[in-house]
Protein backbone atom coordinates (compact mmCIF):
# COMPACT_ATOMS: atom_id res chain seq x y z
CA UNK A 1 0.00 0.00 0.00
CA UNK A 2 1.06 3.30 -1.04
CA UNK A 3 0.99 4.93 2.56
CA UNK A 4 3.82 7.19 4.65
CA UNK A 5 3.81 6.95 8.27
CA UNK A 6 6.22 9.23 9.23
CA UNK A 7 4.76 12.34 9.78
CA UNK A 8 8.39 14.30 9.88
CA UNK A 9 8.89 13.45 6.21
CA UNK A 10 10.28 17.17 5.44
CA UNK A 11 13.92 15.66 7.63
CA UNK A 12 13.29 12.00 7.82
CA UNK A 13 14.07 9.69 5.05
CA UNK A 14 14.95 6.24 4.19
CA UNK A 15 18.29 4.85 5.23
CA UNK A 16 19.78 1.96 2.44
CA UNK A 17 19.52 -0.56 5.95
CA UNK A 18 15.63 0.97 6.12
CA UNK A 19 15.24 -0.28 2.69
CA UNK A 20 17.20 -3.41 2.76
CA UNK A 21 14.57 -4.54 5.48
CA UNK A 22 11.45 -3.94 3.65
CA UNK A 23 12.56 -4.52 -0.07
CA UNK A 24 15.52 -6.33 -0.18
CA UNK A 25 15.42 -6.29 -4.05
CA UNK A 26 16.05 -2.84 -4.69
CA UNK A 27 19.78 -3.27 -3.81
CA UNK A 28 20.32 -6.60 -5.39
CA UNK A 29 23.27 -6.17 -7.71
CA UNK A 30 22.25 -8.43 -9.94
CA UNK A 31 19.50 -9.75 -12.46
CA UNK A 32 16.98 -12.64 -10.76
CA UNK A 33 16.44 -14.10 -13.86
CA UNK A 34 19.66 -15.72 -15.54
CA UNK A 35 17.64 -16.05 -18.96
CA UNK A 36 18.29 -12.23 -19.95
CA UNK A 37 19.40 -11.10 -22.78
CA UNK A 38 23.34 -10.21 -23.61
CA UNK A 39 22.24 -7.15 -24.30
CA UNK A 40 20.76 -6.53 -21.03
CA UNK A 41 22.97 -3.71 -19.26
CA UNK A 42 22.26 -4.25 -15.24
CA UNK A 43 21.42 -0.99 -13.84
CA UNK A 44 20.25 -1.66 -10.00
CA UNK A 45 18.02 0.34 -8.31
CA UNK A 46 20.54 1.24 -5.52
CA UNK A 47 22.61 2.97 -8.32
CA UNK A 48 19.01 5.34 -8.88
CA UNK A 49 18.63 6.22 -5.44
CA UNK A 50 22.14 7.09 -5.43
CA UNK A 51 21.48 9.38 -8.40
CA UNK A 52 18.62 10.62 -7.46
CA UNK A 53 19.83 12.04 -4.19
CA UNK A 54 22.58 13.53 -6.11
CA UNK A 55 19.07 15.76 -7.11
CA UNK A 56 18.28 16.07 -3.84
CA UNK A 57 15.66 13.26 -3.77
CA UNK A 58 15.81 10.66 -1.44
CA UNK A 59 13.30 7.12 -0.49
CA UNK A 60 10.54 7.64 2.28
CA UNK A 61 8.76 4.36 1.05
CA UNK A 62 9.70 1.00 -0.37
CA UNK A 63 8.42 -2.28 -1.32
CA UNK A 64 8.48 -5.57 -3.15
CA UNK A 65 5.95 -8.09 -4.49
CA UNK A 66 5.55 -11.27 -2.99
CA UNK A 67 6.85 -14.56 -4.90
CA UNK A 68 3.50 -16.43 -5.98
CA UNK A 69 3.25 -19.98 -5.11
CA UNK A 70 4.68 -22.46 -7.36
CA UNK A 71 6.78 -19.58 -9.31
CA UNK A 72 10.26 -19.92 -10.38
CA UNK A 73 10.87 -17.14 -8.58
CA UNK A 74 12.69 -14.44 -10.69
CA UNK A 75 10.14 -11.62 -10.36
CA UNK A 76 11.38 -8.99 -8.74
CA UNK A 77 8.68 -5.81 -8.96
CA UNK A 78 9.26 -3.18 -6.60
CA UNK A 79 8.26 0.01 -5.49
CA UNK A 80 9.79 2.98 -4.14
CA UNK A 81 8.45 6.78 -3.66
CA UNK A 82 10.91 9.61 -3.34
CA UNK A 83 10.63 13.46 -1.81
CA UNK A 84 12.82 16.13 -2.24
CA UNK A 85 12.18 18.40 1.14
CA UNK A 86 12.60 22.14 -1.13
CA UNK A 87 9.87 20.87 -3.23
CA UNK A 88 6.28 21.32 -2.04
CA UNK A 89 3.15 22.45 -2.71
CA UNK A 90 1.46 25.24 0.02
CA UNK A 91 -1.64 26.52 0.78
CA UNK A 92 -3.40 29.36 2.95
CA UNK A 93 -5.29 28.41 6.18
CA UNK A 94 -8.27 29.92 7.64
CA UNK A 95 -6.01 32.81 9.46
CA UNK A 96 -4.19 33.77 6.57
CA UNK A 97 -1.15 31.84 7.00
CA UNK A 98 0.71 29.52 4.57
CA UNK A 99 1.15 26.02 5.65
CA UNK A 100 2.93 22.87 3.69
CA UNK A 101 -0.37 21.24 2.01
CA UNK A 102 2.11 18.43 -0.14
CA UNK A 103 4.63 17.10 -0.83
CA UNK A 104 4.89 15.80 -4.26
CA UNK A 105 6.48 12.65 -5.03
CA UNK A 106 8.45 10.61 -7.52
CA UNK A 107 7.36 7.00 -7.55
CA UNK A 108 9.45 4.22 -9.22
CA UNK A 109 8.77 0.97 -9.92
CA UNK A 110 11.57 -1.50 -11.22
CA UNK A 111 12.29 -5.23 -11.70
CA UNK A 112 16.35 -6.88 -11.94
CA UNK A 113 14.64 -9.64 -14.17
CA UNK A 114 14.04 -7.86 -18.04
CA UNK A 115 10.49 -7.83 -17.77
CA UNK A 116 10.08 -4.24 -16.56
CA UNK A 117 11.86 -0.74 -17.66
CA UNK A 118 12.00 1.52 -14.49
CA UNK A 119 9.03 3.69 -14.82
CA UNK A 120 8.50 7.12 -13.21
CA UNK A 121 5.45 8.27 -11.95
CA UNK A 122 4.47 11.51 -10.23
CA UNK A 123 2.75 11.01 -6.52
CA UNK A 124 1.32 12.97 -4.15
CA UNK A 125 1.88 13.35 0.05
CA UNK A 126 -0.96 14.70 1.70
CA UNK A 127 0.37 16.05 5.33
CA UNK A 128 -3.50 15.99 6.73
CA UNK A 129 -3.48 11.97 6.54
CA UNK A 130 -0.83 9.09 5.76
CA UNK A 131 -1.92 8.29 1.97
CA UNK A 132 0.37 8.89 -0.99
CA UNK A 133 -1.60 9.18 -3.93
CA UNK A 134 -0.52 8.67 -7.68
CA UNK A 135 -1.00 12.24 -10.33
CA UNK A 136 -2.95 10.60 -13.28
CA UNK A 137 -4.18 13.46 -15.75
CA UNK A 138 -4.03 13.80 -19.42
CA UNK A 139 -1.40 16.33 -18.30
CA UNK A 140 0.62 13.96 -16.77
CA UNK A 141 3.70 11.80 -18.38
CA UNK A 142 4.81 8.58 -17.16
CA UNK A 143 8.55 8.09 -18.06
CA UNK A 144 10.71 5.01 -18.46
CA UNK A 145 14.16 4.49 -18.57
CA UNK A 146 15.49 0.84 -20.06
CA UNK A 147 17.93 -0.31 -18.27
CA UNK A 148 20.17 -0.84 -21.51
CA UNK A 149 22.66 1.66 -21.84
CA UNK A 150 21.20 3.45 -18.76
CA UNK A 151 22.76 6.65 -17.66
CA UNK A 152 22.94 9.92 -14.23
CA UNK A 153 21.68 12.38 -17.41
CA UNK A 154 18.28 10.85 -18.58
CA UNK A 155 17.87 10.23 -15.01
CA UNK A 156 18.02 14.39 -15.06
CA UNK A 157 15.80 14.90 -17.76
CA UNK A 158 13.10 12.31 -16.07
CA UNK A 159 13.72 14.33 -12.59
CA UNK A 160 13.71 18.11 -14.23
CA UNK A 161 10.13 16.38 -15.98
CA UNK A 162 8.54 15.49 -12.71
CA UNK A 163 9.43 19.31 -11.02
CA UNK A 164 7.65 20.47 -14.44
CA UNK A 165 4.59 18.69 -13.50
CA UNK A 166 4.40 20.39 -9.88
CA UNK A 167 2.06 23.24 -11.48
CA UNK A 168 0.08 20.44 -13.35
CA UNK A 169 -0.49 18.81 -9.74
CA UNK A 170 -1.60 22.03 -8.22
CA UNK A 171 -3.79 22.71 -10.82
CA UNK A 172 -5.36 19.17 -11.02
CA UNK A 173 -6.32 19.82 -6.86
CA UNK A 174 -7.09 23.36 -7.37
CA UNK A 175 -9.59 21.82 -10.30
CA UNK A 176 -10.65 19.18 -7.97
CA UNK A 177 -11.60 21.59 -4.82
CA UNK A 178 -13.67 23.71 -7.34
CA UNK A 179 -16.31 20.96 -8.17
CA UNK A 180 -18.96 20.32 -6.02
CA UNK A 181 -20.41 17.24 -6.02
CA UNK A 182 -24.21 15.84 -5.59
CA UNK A 183 -25.31 13.04 -3.67
CA UNK A 184 -26.33 11.07 -7.29
CA UNK A 185 -22.55 11.59 -8.16
CA UNK A 186 -20.88 10.74 -5.11
CA UNK A 187 -22.65 7.42 -5.10
CA UNK A 188 -21.69 7.24 -8.83
CA UNK A 189 -17.81 7.60 -7.92
CA UNK A 190 -18.21 5.64 -4.96
CA UNK A 191 -19.71 2.42 -6.53
CA UNK A 192 -16.49 3.72 -10.00
CA UNK A 193 -14.19 3.00 -6.58
CA UNK A 194 -15.13 -0.04 -5.50
CA UNK A 195 -15.37 -1.46 -9.30
CA UNK A 196 -11.86 -0.35 -9.86
CA UNK A 197 -10.99 -2.25 -6.24
CA UNK A 198 -12.40 -5.02 -7.62
CA UNK A 199 -10.89 -5.17 -11.09
CA UNK A 200 -14.09 -4.97 -12.67
CA UNK A 201 -13.77 -2.72 -16.05
CA UNK A 202 -16.69 -1.71 -18.57
CA UNK A 203 -19.78 -3.45 -18.49
CA UNK A 204 -18.18 -6.26 -16.18
CA UNK A 205 -20.37 -8.35 -13.82
CA UNK A 206 -20.50 -5.96 -10.68
CA UNK A 207 -22.75 -6.12 -7.95
CA UNK A 208 -22.99 -2.72 -5.83
CA UNK A 209 -23.79 -3.33 -2.11
CA UNK A 210 -25.13 0.32 -1.28
CA UNK A 211 -24.96 -0.23 1.97
CA UNK A 212 -21.30 -0.44 1.39
CA UNK A 213 -21.50 2.38 -0.85
CA UNK A 214 -22.84 5.03 1.50
CA UNK A 215 -20.80 3.90 4.67
CA UNK A 216 -17.50 4.78 2.49
CA UNK A 217 -18.64 8.26 1.74
CA UNK A 218 -18.65 9.01 5.15
CA UNK A 219 -15.08 11.01 5.74
CA UNK A 220 -12.65 9.37 8.45
CA UNK A 221 -11.51 12.77 9.44
CA UNK A 222 -12.66 16.86 9.91
CA UNK A 223 -10.37 18.36 6.90
CA UNK A 224 -12.05 15.73 4.31
CA UNK A 225 -15.69 16.36 5.37
CA UNK A 226 -17.64 18.49 2.12
CA UNK A 227 -18.99 18.21 -1.01
CA UNK A 228 -15.93 18.78 -3.09
CA UNK A 229 -14.66 15.88 -5.36
CA UNK A 230 -11.20 16.65 -4.13
CA UNK A 231 -12.73 15.93 -0.36
CA UNK A 232 -14.63 12.49 -1.81
CA UNK A 233 -11.93 11.60 -4.12
CA UNK A 234 -9.50 11.23 -0.73
CA UNK A 235 -12.22 10.17 0.99
CA UNK A 236 -12.84 7.21 -1.10
CA UNK A 237 -9.30 6.25 -1.86
CA UNK A 238 -8.48 5.87 1.71
CA UNK A 239 -11.30 3.35 2.45
CA UNK A 240 -10.23 1.09 -0.56
CA UNK A 241 -6.35 1.56 0.25
CA UNK A 242 -6.87 0.43 4.17
CA UNK A 243 -10.10 -1.55 3.83
CA UNK A 244 -11.75 -2.66 7.19
CA UNK A 245 -15.38 -1.53 5.13
CA UNK A 246 -17.81 -4.49 4.80
CA UNK A 247 -19.39 -5.11 1.47
CA UNK A 248 -21.82 -8.03 0.01
CA UNK A 249 -20.05 -9.67 -3.68
CA UNK A 250 -24.38 -10.16 -3.96
CA UNK A 251 -27.43 -9.47 -2.81
CA UNK A 252 -27.60 -12.87 -0.96
CA UNK A 253 -24.33 -12.86 -0.35
CA UNK A 254 -22.61 -12.03 3.40
CA UNK A 255 -21.08 -8.88 4.18
CA UNK A 256 -17.19 -9.16 4.46
CA UNK A 257 -14.48 -7.32 5.35
CA UNK A 258 -12.79 -5.66 3.10
CA UNK A 259 -8.45 -6.56 3.15
CA UNK A 260 -5.90 -3.60 2.97
CA UNK A 261 -4.61 -3.39 -0.53
CA UNK A 262 -1.25 -4.72 -0.22
CA UNK A 263 -0.18 -5.62 -3.80
CA UNK A 264 2.32 -3.10 -5.11
CA UNK A 265 1.23 -3.51 -8.85
CA UNK A 266 -1.93 -3.39 -7.88
CA UNK A 267 -1.58 -0.80 -5.38
CA UNK A 268 0.01 1.47 -8.05
CA UNK A 269 -2.39 0.84 -10.66
CA UNK A 270 -5.53 1.27 -8.97
CA UNK A 271 -3.94 5.00 -6.94
CA UNK A 272 -3.94 6.20 -11.00
CA UNK A 273 -7.13 4.41 -12.31
CA UNK A 274 -9.33 5.98 -9.17
CA UNK A 275 -7.12 9.28 -9.70
CA UNK A 276 -8.58 9.49 -13.64
CA UNK A 277 -12.06 8.20 -12.71
CA UNK A 278 -12.44 11.25 -9.99
CA UNK A 279 -10.44 13.75 -12.68
CA UNK A 280 -13.57 13.00 -15.43
CA UNK A 281 -16.15 14.82 -12.75
CA UNK A 282 -13.92 18.01 -13.98
CA UNK A 283 -15.74 20.34 -16.39
CA UNK A 284 -13.43 21.58 -18.93
CA UNK A 285 -13.88 24.99 -18.02
CA UNK A 286 -12.73 24.28 -14.35
CA UNK A 287 -9.37 23.50 -15.70
CA UNK A 288 -8.91 26.41 -17.83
Amino acid sequence: MLSFANNDLATSFMTKQDIAAVCPMALRHTPTNPNVSGRYTFANTETVIDDLARLGWYPVEAKQARAKKNSSGIRSFHMLAFQNPEVFIKKTDANGCETIDAYPRIILTNSHDGFNSFKFMVGLYRCVCSNGLIIATDQMVELNIRHVNYDFEELRVVVATAIKQVPVQTTAINAMQNVMLTIEQKTALAISAMRIRKGVSGDGKFYADMEAVQAILVPQRKEDEGDSLWNVYNVLQEYMMRGGYRAKASENGKARKARALTSVAKSVDFNRDLFKAAYEYVPAEVVA
